[in-house]
């Protein structure tokens, strides 16, 4: 593990160069009170070619928030979408992330910093402009963790600034070892867990020390992970081109995990790439799939509802819910806006929200699911 320590009055120094994060000369706050760019729909007003609609936060007030890439972020009150960017204070309009900090802020994570807003005005958060923020967390005791594109995992406290995971290696990961964290979990015990998306598998942190969990020796031996190098020679791996590979209940099943989340019964489960949703229960992993009727090839979230159901999106095959035993699928054909399904999203009266591709987003009641999003069909 590589810690480094950014002492705040650093942070300070760069935030004299960066009012705002996208670095341009700008008033330290600005003010979007006046607002008047709402509409009944999410719909782009920056022309980008982005399509994902990102799920990320129903904050203490009831209202909804959502991302997409390149537009900023968008606020649904119940009857409108608010679209917030750069031109109201917002530090970048790529956003990785949106949560809701204890005193009732909310917190961008983006491609430029982190900004918070208190309803009224954005102002920058003390974290370097250069960090790409995918992931955000504020744990038990406070502090603010968040995982990055290319620099791994940042805690900050309040005073100073550490970095994780920013120097990973392990025998089997040809890839980048600047962790690309995709997803952070506090679970009830006060453990943290991290997720990779370039092969760094899931840790999970005690506050004392990083466990890291990669699948075995054999799904890589057998190129499960399709990093193969072209060049042999220069691979670590043998030249096995076996396909009979089994999982084991001592690992996980992949080493690229999109989602995590945490079940009423403490159980940790993960959507991944290629390998469908897996489950551990703090001894051995269980792989839920092709048995129970899940066909996908692998899932991007998961949610617990309150018939303790699950729901899982998934990048190809629309939305599953499993009850435990057996799966339903619902796609296209049922209403949902399109089978591209990326992220999940319980509002206050329980309906669920399906971000998607395309600039899709669906709602589903329990009955109907209903278009909320400009969908490029």
């Amino acid at each position: 593990m590589t810690k480094f320590k950014y002492q705040i009055f650093s942070l300070l120094l760069l935030s004299i160069f960066f009012t705002f994060c996208d670095g341009q000369n700008s008033p330290k706050q600005k003010s979007s009170t006046n607002r008047t760019e709402t509409s009944e729909k999410i719909i782009r007003t920056h022309e980008t070619q982005s399509g994902v609609v990102h799920c990320e936060l129903l904050d203490k007030n009831g209202n909804l928030w959502f991302s997409i890439n390149g537009e900023g972020a968008y606020r649904y009150d119940g009857k409108s979408f608010t679209n917030f960017t750069t031109k109201d204070g917002l530090c970048n309009n790529n956003v990785g992330s949106i949560i809701q900090d204890k005193t009732g802020n909310i917190l961008f994570g983006t491609n430029s910093g982190i900004c918070k807003y208190d309803g009224n005005t954005f102002t920058k958060h003390p974290v370097p402009d250069t960090l790409s923020i995918t992931c955000m967390l504020e744990d038990k005791d406070g502090n603010l963790w968040f995982g990055t594109k290319t620099d791994g995992i940042f805690r900050y406290n309040g005073t100073t600034l550490d970095n994780f995971l920013n120097s990973n290696k392990h025998e089997y990961n040809l890839g980048n070892n600047n962790q690309f964290i995709l997803d952070i979990l506090q679970d009830k015990n006060g453990n943290l867990w991290f997720s990779s998306w370039n092969g760094g598998g899931v840790w999970k942190y005690d506050g004392k020390e990083f466990k890291n969990f990669v699948p075995s020796a054999d799904f890589y031996k057998t190129n499960q992970d399709k990093r193969r190098l072209s060049n042999t020679t220069q691979n670590p791996l043998d030249n096995s081109t076996n396909s009979s590979y089994v999982p084991s209940q001592d690992y996980i099943s992949d080493d690229m995990i999109y989602s995590m989340t945490e079940d009423n019964s403490g159980n940790i489960w993960f959507a991944t790439r290629d390998n469908g949703i897996c489950r551990y229960d703090g001894k051995i992993f269980t792989i839920i799939g092709k048995n129970e009727g899940f066909n996908s090839r692998g899932a991007t979230a998961i949610l617990q509802d309150d018939k303790n159901g699950f729901w899982i999106t998934t990048v190809d095959k629309g939305v599953w819910y499993f009850d435990g035993k057996q799966f339903k699928n619902f796609t296209e054909t049922d209403g949902l806006v399109n089978n591209a399904v990326m992220n999940i999203l319980k509002d206050k009266d329980g309906n669920l929200w399906f971000g998607t591709k395309y600039l899709g987003l669906s709602r589903y009641d329990g009955k109907t699911f209903t278009t909320f999003s400009q969908y490029d069909n």
